[in-house]
């Protein structure tokens, strides 16, 4: 089971990727960082990304429609996708069994990446990933 910079490492071989980070987004803090950071701050991309992530993940609106019930460890968000004329900015939330406040960012350029296979390919890390 892979851990934070082993994670990083595998999301960074994934086409088109230009930067990832493991962040908590109750803190805003970035675990771990590799590659590059829009802006070239890591720590402010995670603080902002950060921001989006408790937006979707504390609000039911996002909930799935069959109307049940979710908790904290069971977020009702997945993962988001941010566009830009040149990039995506994928956030995967990665579910873990005390707290759920951590998310995977890929920052993948939009003329070398593959939306779809990032997506997979970050569900897959998320639930392989070992906090520790």
């Amino acid at each position: 089971m892979p851990g934070i910079d082993e994670c990083l490492l595998e999301a960074m071989r994934l086409p088109g990727a230009r930067g990832a980070s493991v962040v908590d987004w109750t803190s805003g803090l970035a675990l771990g960082v590799a590659g590059d950071s829009p802006g070239g701050d890591h720590e402010t991309t995670a603080a902002e990304a950060a921001e989006l992530a408790r937006l979707a993940a504390e609000h039911g609106a996002f909930a799935p429609a069959d109307g049940s019930d979710w908790s904290v460890t069971e977020l009702p968000v997945e993962d988001l996708i941010i566009s830009n004329r040149d990039s995506y900015h994928i956030l995967r939330f990665v579910p873990t069994t005390f707290d759920g406040s951590v998310f995977l960012h890929l920052w993948l350029a939009r003329s070398e990446g593959n939306l779809a296979l990032a997506r997979i390919r970050l569900g897959e890390m998320a639930g392989r990933l070992v906090l520790v």
